[in-house]
Parts: structure tokens; sequence; C-alpha cells
């Protein structure tokens, strides 16, 4: 601990830094206020004037309110940022000397910058290159990378602090990376009903992805509780900040829109705004463009999860390297093999069969169908010499032409024949025009490779949560949509509809022009006797428990649930705990428990179509569960028998964080 005179020293210094940042909350504050009243005068002054002016006068008028908007969103984005880091200014300090300098720097570190009128800042940001000494060092020699090159030195210093309101809780030195007291401190709280941010306790292997080169692929692979999902929000972070860029420069494509809810607040908590958020059936959805409907994935597991053996098998094979690779070779001979070339008219000119035959199987051989279509109604449209206003009317036309030129050009009925051709039952729709999930992602890899897909270049990065939840041929069409660097994060042990190994992951590192694969096998969510407990489930060897104790896990064999669920339920707000979860392995069992035990009358029913979830107690199924964490588990369901109910048994008991029972019906 520190003695007095450093804590006063300190207490001095934390009190500055409030002065800084109020005095700056107020002059943006008056700054913000000046922008309101010239934006609203000026739109009052439009409004008035409007007839009177002139076209070109109101256009100029206009673009003066644009501009006087633009530069207001500044001020209120900064403001933001202020008030954020007002309410934890910073979080760890660190004393560095560069080699051959007999000047030693003291960094402070916070969520954000903070200027000192003197010069020398009173926070740095967490993610300015030398806040990366804090996480990936202990005292000693250390380096870190800058614009102008490695910078190396010493660590004199490191300092940790607790700060609420504006007071300092406690502040200590330490030795290593992230004090352990500080990590039991931040791990040992209770959930909310939203992810947090966790820069203060960032582990250097988390860093490490965090900081990754821009431009590469990066695939990693977690353990359930390792920080996957913080990661990749932080590593966000971490590319608006190092590039410039604006929160409409980053896609993340997440499992659900209750997860997309549940992480909302971590890049608001960092003082950034949310980036564009999407998942796969909604890119679906747009790709199908109303052609033809589809069950959601959810369903699809409800399903298998209920018994349907016969369909996991063809899931699984479906969703295999295997099954990928003989779609291709089809499609390659099939859709050649159907393209008879017949001559163009337009007007009073003609284009030959022969010439677009040779430019179709001989010229364009090297591209796929949908290219080769684009290039020639690109060649027609220069040999007929057609007016610049009609390009894109005349170039849709000769597409639907030669699209007309494949004797079969229907995408379902392509999957069809091709699933005939290896032996597979033809039964994709479950009801007319609508699909099987597991059939989604191969129809559009079809219409790609026929019609193309829509691509999103204006992106400059991407991120993809979840990764097991996809299928090699679904992350393809994902990464064709999103031609960026990516970052892709998952766990192959919380796979629901197939077992994964790591030549899953071998495949998508190739998959995704040879991905980094990087493993985090250290878990932080859960007691080590939770984890412990959830790992034996599965057979789950080499991860590494954090060592955070707490109460055994409780297995009980049930006798009277209900008795049983409100004693464990009232167990845990004897505990405090204020986010209780009752997991069930299904949808359909979530809602049997809800209607059947009307006396739980506080808990809520989570479904597919929650937004967001509720304080207290819910009830959800395992699937659901998936990527969300808790303060106390309740897991009802019967002994697991096959892969796929260990799975979700799996899943259910890593969401908890303190208190896990499990009641076997």
């Amino acid at each position: 601990m520190l003695n007095e005179s450093e804590l006063n020293e300190e207490k001095k210094y934390l009190q500055k830094t409030f002065e800084r940042l109020n005095y700056k909350i107020d002059v943006l504050n008056q700054t913000l206020e000046n922008y309101n009243f010239r934006t609203h005068e000026l739109s009052k002054f439009i409004a008035e004037n409007f007839y009177d002016m002139d076209a070109q006068e109101a256009a100029v008028q206009r673009n003066l309110l644009d501009n006087l908007n633009l530069e207001k969103a500044g001020v209120e984005h900064a403001l933001f940022k202020c008030e954020k880091q007002a309410q934890k200014p910073y979080f760890g300090r660190i004393d560095f000397v560069e080699n051959g300098d007999s000047v030693c720097e003291s960094c402070y570190i916070g969520i954000s910058y903070l200027e000192n009128p003197d010069g020398f800042p009173f926070v740095i940001d967490w993610r300015a290159p030398i806040s990366s000494l804090y996480y990936d060092y202990e005292l000693g020699k250390a380096s870190y990378s800058a614009p102008d090159g490695t910078i190396n030195g010493e660590i004199l210093l490191k300092r940790q602090y607790k700060i609420e309101g504006e007071k300092l809780v406690f502040a200590f030195d330490s030795s290593v990376t992230i004090n352990d007291e500080i990590l039991q401190d931040a791990l040992g709280q209770n959930s909310g009903s939203k992810m947090k941010q966790i820069v203060s306790t960032i582990q250097k292997e988390q860093n490490k992805i965090i900081r990754s080169n821009d431009f590469e692929n990066i695939l990693v692979q977690g353990i359930a509780g390792s920080g996957k999902t913080s990661i990749a929000l932080h590593r966000i972070a971490y590319l608006l900040y190092k590039n410039k860029l604006s929160s409409k420069d980053i896609v993340i494509i997440s499992p659900s829109s209750l997860f997309s809810d549940y992480i909302s607040d971590v890049l608001p908590e960092l003082g950034e705004q949310n980036v564009y958020a999407t998942t796969f059936e909604e890119i679906a959805k747009e790709e199908l463009d109303g052609i033809l409907d589809f069950e959601s994935r959810l369903d699809m597991l409800e399903s298998l999860l209920a018994g349907n053996f016969e369909r996991a098998k063809e899931v699984n094979y479906k969703e295999s390297p295997e099954f990928f690779q003989s779609l291709k070779t089809f499609l390659n001979s099939f859709v050649d093999i159907n393209f008879e070339a017949k001559d163009i008219n337009l007007g009073d000119k003609k284009i030959k069969a022969d010439i677009i035959n040779n430019l179709y199987n001989e010229r364009y051989k090297s591209k796929k169908p949908s290219v080769r279509i684009e290039w020639i109604a690109d060649y027609v449209i220069d040999q007929l010499g057609a007016e610049n206003k009609n390009v894109d009317a005349i170039s849709s036309r000769i597409k639907k032409v030669l699209l007309g030129m494949f004797r079969i050009n229907n995408i379902t009925e392509i999957y069809i024949t091709f699933l005939k051709m290896i032996g597979m039952k033809d039964n994709i729709f479950i009801s007319k025009k609508t699909l099987r999930f597991e059939d989604v992602a191969p129809i559009l890899y079809i219409k790609d490779y026929l019609l193309g897909t829509n691509q999103y270049k204006e992106f400059k990065f991407a991120v993809i949560d979840e990764m097991q939840d996809y299928s090699e041929i679904a992350l393809d069409l994902i990464s064709k949509r999103y031609p960026c660097p990516k970052t892709i994060l998952g766990d192959i042990y919380q796979s629901v509809e197939r077992i994964l190994n790591h030549a899953y992951l071998d495949n998508l590192c190739k998959l995704l022009n040879d991905a980094k694969l990087v493993k985090l096998a250290k878990t932080y969510r859960s007691t080590k006797e939770i984890t412990e407990y959830s790992q034996n489930l599965i057979g789950l060897s080499g991860a590494i428990n954090f060592e955070r104790h707490g109460d055994k896990v409780k297995v009980i064999k049930s006798q009277n649930l209900l008795e049983e669920l409100k004693t464990e339920i009232q167990d845990c707000k004897g505990k405090a705990f204020k986010h209780i979860a009752i997991i069930t392995p299904t949808m359909k069992e979530a809602e049997e428990l809800y209607i059947n035990h009307p006396e739980l009358e506080n808990a809520v029913l989570i479904s597919d179509n929650t937004s967001e979830l509720p304080d207290g107690v819910i009830i959800l199924s395992s699937l659901l569960s998936k990527g969300l964490e808790f303060d106390a588990v309740i897991s009802v369901r019967k002994k697991p028998e096959n892969y796929l109910e260990k799975n979700a048994d799996y899943i259910a008991s890593t969401r908890a964080l303190h208190k896990l029972c499990v009641i076997e019906v």
C-alpha cells in the first residue's frame, strides 16, 4: 500500500484531474448551447424565407445548416466522452524512462485522453501506444511500438486505482500486469443486464489481440469465459482510435438481436458510438429479398434437440467442409454444361451466339458465372455503342437475356439437382416457400455463384462473433459481402449441432485468406468450481481456470420442481444476486416451465423476439443464453444423453458467474 505522503499526492492529482475535466465539460456545454442557438436561428431563418429564396440561395443556406449540425455533433460526442471519463478518470499509472533519457515519465491511463493546459497530458488514452506497457509488462525492461519505431526503456512503477465518484477508494503498487486483487474485485462483482467494458483489467493475451495488425484477418478460438466478445468490442474501440475512423466504418455480425442489445453499452462506456450490427439471418433476408422465406437457426436447433436425429445427421453433413467442396465441384461443371449461347438482339444490332459462347467458355472461363455475365454485358454494351444515359437499363436487360441462356437458372432447382446427385433427400422446405435453415447458406452460395451478391466495400473492418454457429459456406458468404480485414471469434466447444475440432479452425484460416489463429485457454467468468464442473460435462481438458472460488455446484434430482426453484431463487436473492437465469435446453421446455408454474410470478420469459434483458429472474433456453452471463444459473434439464444435449448443457452451465444449481427432472 502507499504511504501517507504518496497517498496525499495521488489525491491532489485526482482533484486536479477532476478540476480539468469539469472545466472542459463546462466549456463544451457552453459551446453546445451556442451551436443549439445558431442551428435554431438558421433553421428559423430558412423556414421563414424559403419561398423568397432562389434555388441556389436555398442550397447555400441548407449547406450552412448541415455543416453547423456536423460541428454540433462533434461537440456532443466530445462532451459525451468527457462525461464518461468523469465517472472514472483513470485506472492505472506507469512510470517509464526511455533508454538514454534521465527523465522519468508518469503516465496516468484512462478511457480517453485528457489534456493539461501546460502541454503534458493529465490522462493518456488506454489505446495509445505507450499504454500497452501497462497491460504487457511487469516492472523492469520494457518496450512498445510507436509510429517512429520501437521505444525501449524501463518501467519503474506500476500503480492501480479504484475511483468512485470523485474519491480515491484505494491505490497500490504492483509488479505484475494486472494485479490479482483488482481482477478478483472486478470478477467478483454482480452481472448486469448489459455487458461491461473491461478496459482496466485487460490481460496480456487479450491486449495482444486487441492491438493486432489492422490489415490481417484474425481468428480467435477462446473457451467460455475467456473474454472473446469483450476483446472484439475493445478491438473495435482500438481500431476507431488508431485509424481515426467513424463508427459507420465498422460492422459487427452477432448471433442475435438480443445479444446485440446485451453488448450495446460497451462501446459507449469506452466513449465511442456503437457500430452497425447485423446477423446472418438479416443478411440472408436481404439477399433472398422476399423470394424465399426460411426458418430461424433457433427453430432448427429446437428441432434437433427435440430428438430429430435423422435431421441432425443431415445438418451435420450440410455444415461440413466436405459438403462445401462437393457443392463447389458440382457448380463448376453443372453451370458450364447448362449454358447455351444465343444471339443477342438490340434494335437493329446483333451480337452472334458464337461470340457470346467464346466469351463465356473461353475468354472469361476462369471467373464464376456471375462475373462472366457482368463482363459479357459490358462487352455487349461497348459493341452496341449504347448511349450513357441508357447504360444501366440496357445492362440489366442484357443480364436477364444471358441468364435465360442457362437451361436451368432457378437456384432452388439447381440445389435440389445437386442434393439428388450426392444421394441426399431434397426435402429442403418445411412448408411452401419456407426453407429449412441448414439449406439457406447453400442456396445463397448458388445465388452468389450465378447472380452475384451485394458487397459493402464502405466498411473498413468487420467483426464476426460466435463463429462456431456458422458453416464454412456461411462464413464464405459473409466474407464476400464484407471484403475488408476481419476479426472472427468463437469457441468450437460451444457448437450445438455438431462436434468441432481444431481441423475446423485450420480450414477457416485457409478460407479467410490465411487468417492468423490465436487461442485463448484461460477462463475468467465463473468461479473455479463452476468452470471445472462445466468442462467435465464435455471432457474439455487443457483449460486454465482463474483462481476465484465460490460455492460448490449443486446437483439436485428433482422431487418437487416448484419448491426447489423457489428455494434456489430465495438463496440467490439472499446473496444479493440481481440477475438469475433459469435455463432449459429448449424454448419449448422454457415455455412449459413458465406456463406450468405461475407461482413464479416475477419471472420473465425470454424469447427470440425479446429485445433486451430485464433485471431479476428470467427463464430462457440454453440456445438463447449463449454469449450472456448471469450472477446465478439454475439449469433445469434431464440428464444429457447425446452430444446435442451435452453441448446445450455446457452452454447453460458456463453462463453462471457465482452460483450454479442443476435440477435434473
